[in-house]
């Protein structure tokens, strides 16, 4: 009961509401028609009214009449109307209109005009015509009801009770055509549309990016702290030398992820910085370094390639794969076993680097899972290379393959 209620109550507030927004229109394109008509009043009229005088009249009015469609502060005022009465969600004014958002607004206008016209004409007419038929039925007699509706006897109450009905319904009807051509001409256009999708694509591709630096450089570093923490709690009073050399990476892991989330935290706030520029990201010739930071959690990683093999690539294109191989070898230390393999090879204008390291106890599953193998794949889409990421045997490979790279 409450919901039937609830829907009706809905219904006649667009009733009223949209009947309002037609009735405006209607208002608006009575001017036009009284204009319209004293134009031909005064072409009829000659030659009691000189000709010239009315091509005068006519030079001036129709600019007057036609202008104002295209105009920025109409258009508002049609967005803000559409907005408070037809509920369509539109942006607020624009601030410079191209000819093709004029052309539209001035398309929404004449619309909006033509039908509430028919509103206006539907409600002056229906109106008068059914409170004559009640008059006839009661027995009044005059010539006011005689003019507005014929002597139909009892049957013109049912018929003006389903007028009055039919006024409402034509009343949400014209609302819902007003609304649907909202959005087409009073909205931004397919450009504007273009452009803002692509402008949320970037957004969102910005977003994506602060999560991979986020979970590369906090997530790692917190991965690479527990393990040091656990080097150092085990190496103490047994190999002191251990110990503080761990708790030395802790330190160093700790500004390393404190930079990098300053760097992430400006970019989210779009902050503009005058100081001196950040230290350099690592690339592919840096890759030799990681094996003394897991020696120094415990694992051993054994590199195979000629160094050589990784200067000389583009710097983006060295960041980014420095950043997937530096995931691989951390998820490789935190789900894997044993000895870590990194290996690479340059030829054929192609670079293939590949991590491979025995499976944990935990299984495939949880050395490969995660949003770590998700921004390593982003990672790699971005520089157009290749990864391929599963278990082969009782191993986990890791394989990225840059292709087009030249010698």
């Amino acid at each position: 009961m409450t919901s039937t209620r609830s829907r009706l109550l809905r219904l006649s507030s667009h009733a009223v509401r949209g009947g309002v927004h037609l009735v405006l229109g209607g208002i608006i394109a009575a001017g036009y028609v009284v204009l319209g008509a004293g134009l031909v009043q005064l072409a009829r009229s000659a030659p009691a009214v000189p000709l010239g005088l009315t091509a005068v009249l006519t030079a001036i009015a129709v600019p007057l009449a036609l202008v104002p469609p295209l105009l920025a502060p109409v258009r508002d005022v049609n967005v803000a109307a559409a907005r408070s009465l037809l509920d369509v969600d539109l942006a607020g004014p624009t601030a410079e209109l191209t000819w093709d958002d004029r052309l539209r607004s001035a398309g929404f206008f004449v619309a909006h005009l033509i039908v509430g016209a028919f509103a206006v004409v539907a409600l002056l007419s229906g109106i008068p015509f059914a409170v004559g038929l009640v008059g006839w039925a009661a027995g009044a007699r005059g010539d006011g009801f005689q003019i507005s509706a014929p002597a139909i006897g009892l049957w013109g109450v049912p018929l003006a009770v389903l007028i009055l009905l039919v006024l409402p319904v034509l009343a949400v009807l014209g609302r819902a055509l007003m609304r649907a051509l909202a959005m087409p001409l009073l909205g931004p256009s397919a450009s504007a549309r273009e452009q803002a999708e692509r402008h949320e694509r970037l957004v969102l591709a910005e977003r994506n990016r602060i999560a991979r630096e986020l979970h590369d450089g906090v997530g790692h570093a917190l991965a690479i702290t527990t393990m040091q923490a656990s080097v150092a709690e085990a190496s103490l009073g047994r190999d002191d030398a251990a110990a503080r050399a761990a708790l030395a990476e802790i330190a160093r892991v700790g500004r390393s992820a404190m930079a990098d989330l300053d760097r992430s935290l400006a970019v989210l706030r779009e902050e503009k910085r005058d100081t001196a520029p950040p230290a350099p990201q690592p690339t592919l010739a840096d890759l030799p370094g990681l094996r003394s930071s897991a020696h120094l959690a415990g694992h051993e990683l054994r590199l195979s390639g000629d160094p050589g093999d990784l200067t000389g690539l583009d710097d983006l294109l060295s960041r980014e794969c420095y950043q997937v191989i530096a995931e691989a070898v951390v998820n490789a230390q935190r789900h894997g076993s044993g000895p870590i393999d990194l290996s690479w090879h340059r030829g054929d204008g192609t670079v293939t680097l590949e991590v491979s390291n025995a499976v944990g106890p935990a299984g495939p599953a949880a050395a490969g899972g995660g949003r770590g193998l998700i921004g390593m794949r982003e990672r790699a889409a971005l520089v157009g290379a290749t990864l391929e990421a599963g278990a082969d045997g009782d191993r986990w490979r890791v394989v990225l393959t840059v292709s087009g790279v030249e010698r």
